[in-house]
This record gives structure tokens, C-alpha cells and sequence, in this order.
């Protein structure tokens, strides 16, 4: 989400996750949501009740809910067919994607939340399929909402429906029916509107830690010029309002990524359109010449962290 400044941005010396920065927003800090200063609904019931913007016409959501939850303990049950012949536990396939505000909102994590799920970018209308072209690619339920073109050039920002203030059926139906989840938003850093980062938030610590680590194994560091960041306790954005969508999974924990415009608009070949993120997502292009980089480390670092998560593992 778009914001605006109104605090200072601290940096704790006390990294949850890999020795990564630790933001606290104190008084006077603010990252203020753009989005938040014009906001109409103050639910997801509320906007679809509106008159004003019609579904289909001004937004959309798309979601699946109810992916099978296969449980086979080789480790327990050496005459399970086991992968490889290996006797170990599978994992348990139970996280959600989320993209609350997808479409024009927040540009880039409709196709991220897409690609993370485990399906084809298909454009607005049609029903995604799964990702073929990717070895292993895990089908996982996901929820999004997204604002369309066709709202144009009535304003998007109105139908931005803060995380907290989710009340839409579908999602709440797909986060109670998994255990885990992982959100994505969008934001303009109002310290650095140009910097590549990504903030880690939500209630579920041991997440937080596996996409942190993630992050790095996968090349979304310094290396790219890229900063992760893992929210504190007092940040605006930190995630851990048990309210939040990504919070109301079975075990009542999630994490949230907010990832700077910049970084998401290196990810895409084209950005400034839905067609054009679509179609060149993890392409490189003369504004986005390390595009494959981005969004393959993004993409394979949070399907990775989820992965081990699923497992019961901690990156400590």
C-alpha cells in the first residue's frame, strides 16, 4: 500500500530473523496509508454493498478453497510408498495466499500471489491453471481481491479495504480452512520511495523466520540491492493484529509481506498494466534488465519457506 510519512524510521540493533534490521515505528513514525487517508468502506460487506462500484465492472475476486491435505507418515509406515524410497514425513500442505488488494491497488502481488499458489498468471475472468512449467509447483488455496481497468478513471483507492477490516466470505472461509498464510501487499517507503525492500510481518514467528532466511538464500539481499526487513512489535505494518485476514488462519498466525514499489516494479518486463505484468513477469526488459532475478527469488523463496514450514522447520 502507498504511504505517507509522518514518524521516523528506527532500525533495532536486535534482528528477529538472520541478523536482519528490526523496524519499530515510535512516535513519530508514520507510514500512513495513501490508500487509508480516502478510505469509503470500512469492510469488504460494506464495498460490496455500494451501489457506486459493482463487481465485474470495478473489482473482482478470485480464489480457491478446499486444495486436499494428503497426510503420509513414511517415516512411521515403512510400507508407504515413499518418494525416492525415503523414509520421512511428509509435509503438511496447508497455507493460504492471500493478495487483499491486488489489481491496481497494489500493483504486481495479484500475479505474485498467482505464481506462489501454484498457477498461470490468467488474466481477470478466467480461472488460473496450475503451474505445469515449474517442477514440483504446489497447488495451494489463495484468495485475492482486485480493483479493474474498467474502473477507470474512477479512483481505485476507495476500494482499498484495510487487512483488519476484512470481512469477505471467501477469505475468511480460506484462511479458517488452512493452518498457515502469507499476504501480500505493496508500499512506497516514505524514507526511500526508490529502495528494493521487503517488510516481514504477522503473528507467526517461525514464518517470519523462514521467509527472512529465504529471502537471502535466494539472492534478495545486498547483492541486488535489496533490504528485508523484519517488522517489530510497535510497527505500523507489522501484521500481528489478530484482526488481520493473514492472522485468521487455524492457528490464529500468519505473515505479511509488504515489498516496496520499486522491487515490484523490477520484477516485471512491463508494470504499468495488468496485461503487461502479466505478460512479462520475470522478464527482462531495458527498465527492468534483472527482472528474472526479482521475481524468481521472490516467488521461489516464499514457495521454499512455506515448504519448510509445512515441515515443522525453523530457520534459527
Amino acid at each position: 500500500m502507498n504511504l505517507t510519512s509522518r514518524r521516523t524510521l528506527l532500525t533495532s540493533v536486535a534482528a528477529a530473523a538472520a541478523t536482519l534490521p528490526l523496524v519499530n515505528d515510535l512516535a513519530g513514525n508514520g507510514r500512513t496509508a495513501v490508500a487509508a487517508e480516502s478510505v469509503e468502506f470500512a469492510s469488504n460487506a460494506a464495498l460490496y454493498s455500494s451501489a457506486d462500484y459493482e463487481e465485474g465492472v470495478h473489482w473482482m475476486r478470485r480464489f480457491r478453497c478446499g486444495t486436499p491435505v494428503t497426510l503420509n507418515d513414511y517415516a512411521k509406515d515403512p510400507s508407504a510408498t515413499a518418494p525416492s524410497n525415503l523414509l520421512t514425513s511428509a509435509p503438511v500442505r496447508s497455507t493460504a495466499i492471500l493478495a487483499p488488494h491486488g489489481g491496481g491497488l497494489e500493483a504486481g502481488t495479484t500475479e505474485l500471489c498467482l505464481a506462489i499458489a501454484g498457477y498461470d498468471r490468467a488474466e481477470p475472468g478466467t480461472e488460473p491453471r496450475p503451474d505445469t512449467s515449474t517442477p514440483g509447483a504446489v497447488q495451494r488455496d489463495y484468495w485475492m481481491f482486485e480493483t479493474l481497468t474498467a474502473s477507470r478513471p474512477a479512483p481505485v483507492k476507495p476500494l482499498h479495504v484495510t487487512a483488519t477490516h476484512c470481512d469477505d466470505p471467501a477469505a475468511l472461509a480460506v484462511c479458517s480452512h488452512n493452518l498457515y498464510a502469507v499476504s501480500l501487499h505493496g508500499y512506497l517507503p516514505d524514507d526511500d520511495p526508490l529502495v528494493k525492500r521487503i517488510l516481514v510481518g504477522g503473528r507467526d514467528q517461525r514464518l517470519i523466520r523462514n521467509l527472512a532466511s529465504a529471502f537471502d538464500r535466494h539472492g534478495l539481499n545486498a547483492s541486488l540491492g535489496v533490504e528485508v526487513v523484519v517488522a517489530g512489535s510497535d510497527a505500523e505494518l507489522n501484521g500481528d493484529d489478530p484482526a488481520n485476514i493473514v492472522n485468521r488462519t487455524r492457528t490464529g498466525a500468519g505473515a505479511q509481506l509488504e515489498t516496496s514499489t520499486e522491487l515490484r516494479r523490477a520484477m516485471f518486463g512491463t508494470f504499468g498494466s495488468g496485461s503487461g505484468r502479466r505478460g512479462t513477469a520475470g522478464q527482462a526488459s531495458p527498465t527492468a534488465p534483472d527482472a528474472p532475478a526479482y521475481w524468481h527469488g521472490f516467488v521461489d523463496a516464499v514457495r521454499e519457506a512455506v515448504d519448510r514450514h509445512e515441515r515443522g522447520l525453523d530457520s534459527l
